[in-house]
């Protein structure tokens, strides 16, 4: 169930509560997300649905139909390739403009986060272990101190962890998620903005390919909980 909202932030919270519902295969591509339904499920007014819809419209999970309403977005293969190529474009130069601002302690926070993704695959805490990815290359795309660049990385965050979730473990193994931003720690502490630039670049198309070939046979959705709770009719 999405819950009953807390008044003083409603916006925000339905937003959150709609994004995990498709995040975590609540709500599948394709389904009707319908505001009276929501709003009466989480106690607010179709106000705050509307807006928290509009919200998940700008990062790309949910497609607003004119008379039709809110539907989950159907991403394709091709989708797969384009957000990742866009984000291997923006993550390539913001590690490049982060090797110049970078300080020792901002990569031991990244070395921290690297093992925490390892421990987290060892135990098969796939949502952790996603957000610890996520975490390692925000806070490496805001050490470039490139605002701008910045905002367009996080408008793509919510579907590569989307695509993260359809793909972790069955189509990509959890422990090379961490091992590949191992050498990119490495050179930016050696002072080699070209080879971090590069191991960034591999380790982004990759796993955006694999993912792209997976969603052209067999991968459509994320699995669904057991207890899928409201979905949209």
């Amino acid at each position: 169930m999405l819950g009953v909202a807390q008044r003083r932030t409603l916006s925000g919270e339905v937003t959150r509560a709609i994004r995990q519902a498709v995040l975590t295969g609540i709500y599948q591509p394709g389904d009707h997300l319908t505001e009276a339904e929501i709003a009466r499920e989480m106690g607010v007014s179709h106000g705050p649905v509307r807006e928290a819809l509009r919200e998940l419209e700008a990062e790309d999970l949910i497609i607003i139909e004119p008379h039709r309403g809110a539907f989950v977005r159907a991403f394709t293969a091709q989708d797969v390739r384009e957000i990742y190529s866009l984000r291997s474009l923006l993550e390539t130069a913001m590690v490049h403009l982060a090797q110049g601002r970078v300080q020792p302690s901002d990569l031991d926070d990244l070395e921290t986060l690297i093992e925490r993704m390892r421990l987290a695959a060892v135990a098969g805490d796939i949502e952790a272990e996603i957000e610890l990815d996520l975490e390692f290359h925000r806070r490496l795309c805001e050490l470039s101190g490139h605002g701008r660049m910045y905002e367009a990385w996080l408008r793509l965050a919510s579907p590569i962890r989307l695509f993260l979730a359809m793909a972790i473990p069955t189509y990509l193994q959890p422990r090379d998620a961490a091992e590949s931003h191992a050498p990119i720690v490495r050179a930016l502490r050696a002072g080699d903005a070209i080879a971090a630039t590069r191991y960034m670049e591999q380790a982004v198309g990759d796993v955006g390919e694999k993912i792209a070939n997976a969603m052209g046979s067999a991968m459509v959705a994320v699995p669904r909980p057991r207890q899928a709770g409201l979905r949209g009719g």
